[in-house]
């Protein structure tokens, strides 16, 4: 039967399901282009994890005041800590597949016990927002709706974030930057459309999610073995989603470094909660391989040693000394063989 569940999240398109394989769908067979926002809290077919490398995403010192809204920097994403070389939390994905096809995601949901959808940058919550009309995006509206003290799309992180406080930084760094910007996305966006299945509780939801990441990263598991243990290597793309078993999307920056990795959790018929590592259905590595689309054969994982010579725009100690020494060297050449011409013209 037809029924409306929501609006396409890069359009103001309705979005009404027939077969379940022609909402929101682009010409391209299996690439999706968009979110459902104000989807009915539950309605999903499976989970994502999603996890990402902070080397290929964060700068080797976190500077609140150009960092604050890359969600996934914190100053525990600083060189030398434990949350830096390993893999960290971004969320965790209600995600749709109908007969076994990828369809996209839910996001900003709405329930009986809370509307989230005026969340979504379609909500017309911020009043900045028709001043910057040309640039606005979804995370200029959160951090104005933080400043604005909207409170129908705030949490309340304190009792949230508190006890985990160890964890986060070891399994989700990102999560303890400034105005606590990255739990509340995650909650509203995607925390929202599984809100009852745990409880409309999310600090039970954050737990959960470190649990899956401890599970999912400890020494081994898949990803500790062709991920952790090959940190500052190339690694085959084919080979690492052949070892991975299918169960994972990989995805890189445009220099073919290990961006982020989704992946795909069975969803339990009873409880409703993620149980297991599944195959990711068709055409989801489709929609999310940015290795594909970049051309990458290998993907790097790189290490603060590797990011640092790519990325950073900071002075190289070391090598300003050499170049010193350098100069000095071939200024003493240089009145060495002054000394010998003015020498051999005496002589001549």
């Amino acid at each position: 039967t037809n029924k409306t569940i929501g609006i396409c999240g890069y359009s103001n398109k309705r979005c009404p399901v027939t077969t379940g394989d022609s909402f929101c769908k682009s010409s391209s067979p299996l690439e999706f282009n968009g979110g459902l926002t104000g989807v009915d809290d539950g309605l999903f077919s499976y989970y994502i994890l999603d996890l990402y490398w902070p080397p290929s995403n964060c700068p080797l010192k976190y500077n609140e005041s150009t960092e604050f809204l890359t969600y996934f920097c914190s100053p525990y994403t600083d060189i030398n800590e434990p949350g830096r070389e390993r893999l960290a939390l971004h969320g965790l994905w209600p995600t749709f597949s109908t007969s076994g096809n990828y369809q996209g995601w839910s996001q900003f949901c709405s329930s009986a016990n809370h509307d989230w959808s005026k969340c979504h940058i379609n909500g017309d919550l911020c009043p900045w927002q028709n001043a910057t009309k040309n640039t606005f995006n979804q995370v200029d509206y959160e951090y104005c709706l933080s400043i604005e003290n909207r409170q129908e799309c705030l949490i309340n992180p304190t009792d949230i974030l508190l006890p985990e406080q160890e964890r986060l930084k070891l399994l989700a760094p990102g999560y303890l930057g400034p105005r606590n910007l990255f739990i509340n996305h995650e909650w509203t966006k995607h925390g929202s459309c599984c809100s009852l299945i745990f409880q409309h509780n999310i600090s039970y939801y954050l737990t959960f999610m470190l649990d899956l990441v401890d599970m999912a990263t400890r020494p081994g598991s898949l990803t500790y073995e062709y991920i952790q243990r090959n940190a500052g290597e190339k690694v085959g793309l084919d080979y690492l989603v052949e070892a991975l078993n299918q169960t994972a999307i990989i995805n890189c920056n445009s220099k073919c470094e290990l961006d982020e990795i989704q992946l795909c959790m069975h969803r339990d018929h009873h409880t409703g909660l993620p149980t297991r590592f599944v195959a990711c259905p068709p055409g989801a590595r489709n929609n999310s391989d940015s290795c594909k689309k970049a051309h990458c054969e290998y993907v790097l994982i790189p290490l603060s040693k590797e990011h640092r010579q790519i990325h950073t725009d900071d002075y190289d100690f070391p090598s300003i000394w050499t170049i010193l020494l350098s100069i000095i060297v071939l200024l003493i050449l240089i009145k060495y063989l002054v000394l010998l011409c003015g020498a051999c013209y005496h002589y001549l």
